[in-house]
């Protein structure tokens, strides 16, 4: 089967490998000041792709070895989150097409909140999110500025680039776990900050760590695609 990976256009490729080459001699500190940022959806019944899981024999239709599915399907949750250096931030649920002004509310309540939560002073934050249009629109930046919010610079289809990527695939794998699954989007809104906050620090601390092997890897591909 062949890799699922973002497209990657001739304008692409050359900006992630100056972007990763100019990292490449960062420090672990410089890292460390980074809050990932991104926005991700959760179905209530199925995912967007095939699902794997392991299995005894006779054990396939034990209920966490099923994937249930409804004839309309059942629906999904939107949310924004962060991750620090610290640990998980705030999990923020979209409600609706989020637009500029939805954004900086998040930005007010969870982005703040989180820097708050973990006593993190603004001036050390560099904060990460991708080039979508809300994040670069004139709200989201004039209210960065008023909130002296540093903005890191980010190639364009680069979510290999991003570790908080393999924090929602963990949730979606924990979720799909759980003895009890949720059955509304209700439920699945209350369960999902509980896999959130139970993220071990260990596991986003390696996420952490790994930045600089990712940014190497990118570089020495020439700004293609690698294993993370």
């Amino acid at each position: 089967m062949r890799r699922r990976v973002p497209c990657l256009s001739k304008l692409h490729v050359p900006a992630r490998l100056t972007w990763c080459q100019e990292r490449v001699e960062w420090t672990q500190d410089q890292w460390d000041r980074i809050s990932f940022s991104d926005e991700s959806k959760f179905n209530l019944y199925g995912s967007d792709g095939r699902r794997y899981c392991r299995r005894d024999v006779g054990e396939e239709y034990l209920p966490q070895n099923v994937d249930e599915r409804v004839k309309h399907g059942g629906g999904s949750v939107m949310v924004w989150g962060c991750i620090t250096a610290r640990g998980t931030g705030r999990l923020h649920r979209i409600v609706g097409n989020l637009n500029a002004a939805g954004l900086c509310d998040i930005y007010q309540e969870s982005l703040l909140g989180t820097f708050d939560d973990y006593w993190m002073t603004i001036n050390n934050v560099i904060f990460q999110e991708d080039n979508d249009s809300k994040h670069t629109s004139r709200l989201a930046r004039e209210w960065r500025a008023t909130n002296d919010v540093t903005r890191l610079n980010w190639p364009a289809n680069s979510p290999d680039l991003n570790p908080i990527e393999n924090t929602w695939n963990e949730v979606d794998c924990r979720m799909r776990m759980r003895s009890r699954q949720p059955h509304t989007l209700d439920e699945l809104w209350l369960a999902l900050p509980e896999e959130w906050k139970s993220l071990d620090f260990r596991y986003i601390r390696n996420l952490y760590t790994s930045m600089n092997r990712c940014v190497t890897a990118v570089a020495e591909n020439k700004g293609l695609w690698t294993r993370y």
